[in-house]
Formats: structure tokens, C-alpha cells, sequence
């Protein structure tokens, strides 16, 4: 016997009736924006005779508009906002740690570059105190919806005592983005 293949299809069968419903309920005019339909129903009309005591007939207000607004089918994955290519939108790099490594006696930082998924770009890491100036580069990583860029460590002989500033910037070909700078202390 095989018994498997009953429940799921019985899911299945579920699926696209729950998926037809919903479809139904939008009207399709040529709108690429259609919105759920709602039946009409009489509306009351005042009578010249008062009534006693409160009425059981609701009034219709301007907040039943707002639920008009259509929805994402529960489980979808889909939302009401519109879908965005990262791409569209400028990057925007942020070191996200820096910091001093007492163990290997480095000072360490590491960043992400959100707004895009490219990480064909260079991750260069700067490091600024009183006019002196380090630099490494790191890879770029591939996330979901950022790039990380990979840490970089500034060796003690490189970096003196005192409070750094670093930065991180994020480059591919001539378009480029730069953070804010974040301190980290070198004892």
C-alpha cells in the first residue's frame, strides 16, 4: 500500500484552492495594481421618525477604507512592498568592529557593504592617527543582501599606542563608498 502520496496531495489540492481563492478576489481591468473586490451592500438610509434608544446599525466610517488595501497571502513569502533591486539603491559601507587583539597584538576590523550583493569590488580597510596612514585590503563575500568584507589585522609594529580611526571603503570600477570612521585603541 502506499500511503505517502494521500496527504500530499491532500496539501497540494489545498494549496491551489487557497491559491484560486485569492486570486479570485482581485480584479485584473487591465490594473497591474488590483485591489480585492467587496460586495455591495445596501446602505441605510435615516427614517423621519426617530427611533428609541441607541441604533444596532453600525455607521460606515472612513476607517473600513483602510482595510481595502490588498495583502500578502499568509505563507507566500511575498509582502506588500514593492520588491527592490539592491542594485537600484547606493551602497553604503560600515565597519562593523575594530578593535585591539591582545592575543596576536593586532589591531583587527571588519565591515559589510549593504545596498549591493557585487563582490567583484575591493574592501580596503584605512587606518588614521596624527597624519599617519595604514591600509589593507580584504576580499568581498557574498550574502544575502550585503557584501562582507572579510577582517584585516594592522600588526603592532605598524600601529602605535594611541586611538586610531578606521574607515572602510568599498570600490568597483569608479563607483565607490566610504564609511564613517569608527575608533579603536592601541594600548
Amino acid at each position: 500500500m502506499h500511503f505517502a502520496s494521500r496527504p500530499i496531495a491532500a496539501f497540494a489540492v489545498v494549496g491551489v484552492l487557497s491559491l484560486l481563492a485569492a486570486g479570485c478576489s482581485a480584479t485584473s481591468d487591465d490594473d497591474p495594481t488590483a485591489s480585492p473586490t467587496r460586495s455591495a451592500s445596501p446602505t441605510p438610509t435615516a427614517s423621519a421618525t426617530p427611533t428609541s434608544g441607541p441604533s444596532s446599525t453600525p455607521s460606515p466610517s472612513s476607517s473600513d477604507d483602510a482595510d481595502d488595501s490588498p495583502s500578502a497571502f499568509p505563507g507566500s513569502g511575498q509582502t506588500t512592498e514593492p520588491d527592490d533591486d539592491p542594485s537600484d539603491f547606493p551602497a553604503t559601507a560600515v565597519v562593523t568592529y575594530a578593535g585591539w587583539d591582545t592575543g596576536s597584538r593586532t589591531l583587527q576590523a571588519g565591515g559589510l557593504v549593504s545596498g549591493t550583493t557585487n563582490t567583484s569590488g575591493t574592501c580596503t580597510f584605512t587606518a588614521t592617527k596624527s597624519g599617519v596612514t595604514r591600509t589593507l585590503t580584504s576580499t568581498a563575500e557574498a550574502s544575502a543582501s550585503s557584501v562582507n568584507c572579510a577582517q584585516v589585522s594592522f600588526p603592532a609594529a605598524q600601529v602605535s599606542s594611541g586611538t586610531w580611526s578606521i574607515t572602510l571603503d568599498y570600490r568597483v570600477g569608479t563607483q565607490s563608498t566610504t564609511s564613517d570612521p569608527m575608533t579603536a585603541e592601541v594600548p
